[in-house]
């Protein structure tokens, strides 16, 4: 059941098995890896083995057969071998198509160019290996592999260190061999099982991670006590040299490449052609103002240790190596129960975080269940800015795809290229005071922002958008296609823009019931928006807002604006603006949509009445009744999307007595990706919502590297075989059983 367990605990859920041909297990493992790979019936293969000698009973059995050699030494190919030694050990290596694993930044440790898997038949006595099966399934191996033997540098053989067994896989080897070369000693041969011991199911796995790592290393590690070579093997005659001292494996213009044996006593034999990972290519990796580091685990001291251990790590990682070593501590480690996210813009801010962390001043938050819904909001007119999302655009390729796809469809309805408005390239940013650009430029950096949301995991459950917010509301709510959304956009800024520019709007610090009292008194005044309890906007003809703010006695504070929006001034632009929603389409909400005309929620028919539009151009912003709305079903977290937050402190405001967590997307005062990345590491911290860590790293040239692995309580566990011993006599037990081995 090991195999299904590991599956039931990984949520793994292609095929699940155990393979058991003895010795060769791991091997032919890595076949029925390599046959579901090719026919892609998976994308990712875990081949793990282990041997460890529990109890007695195994180590007896092995002397009964005489395989262990009684001077405790693996001698392989040496003339005093005499048999193995036992070794106890797990391994476990990853296979994945090449270009999938390129594509997804993984770490490549080597190429697998082909394998076969065979058996010897009948011979002489079931224990005994076939040299002509050997040299059969060495042959079917380099086929498969399809690459010549002369650029093979090492095979790592099976290697049992008998008198009968070394000679007969020197035998097979030079069989398969010879039929392709007829060079001489040009190939070192070895076997790790000096090393380590015999690891029996685990072995040919083991010698695999051991050929990996001497072609990274650029080195042929020895084969240990060898003397004097097995005098029953002419070396000189092979194609092969005993690797009994280390030599320097230069690539000689082709790849290195190696070849891993694994005999099982049964009969299987398995063999395995492999080759170095292709140099690595440049990466055109975008600069990063900021990283993010997810620290996992399953309790609370172990999450304090590894925060600990990735800052010290981080000690001697230089801001090039800053992208990979966040890629691998949040794609490359597992989501546990307890997880803590730090933010920061080099190394020395992320460990300050990760101590944070590890000190308790960051707490840690729990994954799992159902979150609470997430709210978007969206700022209206007066959030733009030159430059706004200028610091996205260069670092994050999700929002400026997203941003080019906006300009792409608004070249065709404004005058002025978007990047122009956004950047103020070529003295376009000036535009944007007016109404007709800075509204198309509004809702453009709102849609990038939520897709690069969407890339990392975070959607929407409920969505609100103040005045021309709405509007990208609806979009995220399924109203509207991205195409309609800007051009509508586009069409309601020029619209608003060309209407009577004589006005003015001002905020009144006081409760709706005493301002809209005052305004009775103050002919062509009116309400434009309900902000919160004590946050009311007034509008109207510049002269009558002036004396308002004069005479009425509240608190106020006039706005810089163009126009008298939400007022008689605008009824020009309502029946056109009426008429090119009727042309476009629309469909029903698909999550919670909250109306700032009414103050409700959007029902279907509300949402896709094209006179519903031309009145949000009109009628009062009722932002607090919206919003009084959304909190009444249990939002845990809000985002305000734009370039700046207006609507957070409003919202704070207007909200019952269980406050959110609050988040915004971008500020005027701090870099983009800092802010951004604040906010999610924020939304990790303080909810029990997660991200999807490999959309964080999305075509950023992120490749996987070695980083501090998780700390294990290592507890010891042993069953004894009585129920009345005590903990000391257990750990005496084990002691004995390790000692025999």
């Amino acid at each position: 059941m090991i195999a299904n367990r590991l599956s039931y605990l990984m949520d793994w859920q292609g095929p699940s098995g155990l393979v058991n041909t003895l010795c060769s297990s791991s091997l032919v493992a890595i076949h029925s890896a390599l046959q579901h790979l090719r026919t892609g019936d998976i994308d990712t293969a875990v081949i793990g083995a282990v041997h460890a000698g529990i109890s007695p009973e195994y180590f007896r059995s092995m002397g009964d057969l005489m395989a262990l050699s009684p001077r405790h030494r693996s001698r392989a190919f040496d003339s005093t071998a005499d048999g193995f030694v036992p070794g106890e050990g797990a391994v476990a290596v990853v296979l994945r198509r090449y270009d999938d694993a390129r594509r997804d930044g993984d770490r490549i440790r080597g190429v697998v160019k082909g394998a076969a898997v065979n058996h010897g038949g009948r011979t002489t006595r079931y224990s005994a290996p076939s040299p002509r099966a050997q040299a059969a399934v060495i042959s079917a191996a380099l086929g498969d592999a399809g690459v010549s033997v002369e650029s093979i540098g090492l095979v790592e053989a099976h290697g049992t260190g008998t008198s009968l067994g070394d000679p007969i896989e020197v035998d097979g080897l030079t069989r398969a061999w010879r039929g392709v070369t007829d060079r001489s000693q040009f190939c070192a041969l070895g076997s790790l099982k000096g090393n380590v011991g015999h690891l029996e199911p685990a072995a040919g796995l083991a010698g695999l991670v051991k050929v990996l790592l001497a072609m990274e290393h650029e080195m042929v590690p020895p084969s240990l006590h060898v003397v004097r070579p097995n005098d029953h093997i002419r070396f000189e005659e092979t194609p092969f040299y005993l690797a009994d001292r280390a030599v320097e494996w230069p690539r000689n213009g082709t790849p290195r490449r190696a070849a891993v044996s694994a005999f099982g006593m049964g009969g299987v034999n398995a063999h395995v052609i492999v080759e170095e990972p292709p140099v690595s290519e440049v990466r055109e990796a975008p600069a990063q103002d900021s990283y993010v580091v997810r620290v996992s685990a399953a309790d609370e001291t172990a999450l304090r240790t590894l925060a600990d251990t990735y800052a010290e790590a981080l000690t001697d990682t230089s801001d090039e190596q800053l992208t990979d070593f966040a890629f691998t501590a949040n794609t490359g480690r597992a989501a546990h129960r307890l997880r803590a996210v730090v933010h920061g813009g080099d190394a020395r801010e992320l460990a300050a975080g990760l101590r944070d962390v590890a000190a308790g001043r960051i707490p840690a938050s729990r994954r799992g269940g159902t979150p609470a819904p997430t709210a978007f909001m969206f700022t209206g007119q007066g959030s733009q800015y030159v430059g706004m999302g200028r610091g996205l655009y260069g670092v994050e390729p999700v929002f400026r795809a997203a941003l080019d796809e906006c300009a792409d469809v608004l070249a065709g309805h404004v005058d002025v290229p978007l990047g122009e408005l956004l950047f103020g390239e070529v003295g376009g940013g000036g535009r944007l005071d007016r109404t007709g650009y800075a509204q198309p430029a509004i809702v453009s950096v709102q849609v990038a922002l939520v897709r690069w949301l969407e890339s990392v995991g975070v959607r929407p459950d409920v969505v609100v958008g103040h005045s021309l917010g709405e509007l990208t509301a609806a979009w995220v709510a399924g109203v509207l296609d991205l195409g309609d959304l800007l051009e509508l956009t586009a069409v309601r800024g020029r619209l608003m823009e060309s209407q009577p520019g004589a006005g003015a709007m001002a905020v009144v610090h006081a409760d709706a019931e005493a301002v809209v009292a005052a305004i009775s008194v103050h002919p062509g005044v009116e309400i434009a928006a309900f902000n919160a309890r004590r946050s009311v906007t007034i509008t109207g003809p510049a002269e009558a807002v002036q004396g308002f703010c004069q005479e009425s006695g509240l608190r106020t504070q006039q706005l810089t604006v163009s126009h008298a929006f939400h007022s008689a001034a605008m009824q020009g632009a309502v029946a056109p603006f009426v008429e090119a929603m009727t042309a476009t389409r629309r469909a029903a909400p698909v999550i919670g949509f909250a109306s700032t005309v009414t103050g409700g929620w959007h029902s279907a028919e509300t949402a896709t009445d094209p006179d519903y539009w031309g009145r949000a151009i009109r009628e009062p912003v009722r932002f607090s009744q919206a919003v009084a709305a959304l909190s009444e079903i249990g939002v845990g977290s809000v985002w305000e999307i734009g370039s700046h937050p207006q609507l957070t402190s409003l919202a704070r405001a207007s909200w019952g007595e269980t406050q959110p967590t609050w988040l915004s997307t971008l500020r005027r005062d701090r870099t983009d990706q800092a802010q951004l990345h604040a906010a999610v590491a924020a939304y990790v911290n303080q909810t029990s919502a997660d991200l999807d860590w490999t959309g964080l790293h999305q075509h950023k040239g992120r490749r996987a590297t070695t980083i501090p692995t998780y700390p294990f309580n290592r507890q010891r566990f042993w069953i004894s075989s009585s129920p009345h011993e005590t903990t000391s006599n257990h750990k005496n037990e084990t002691k004995r059983h390790l000692n025999h081995g």
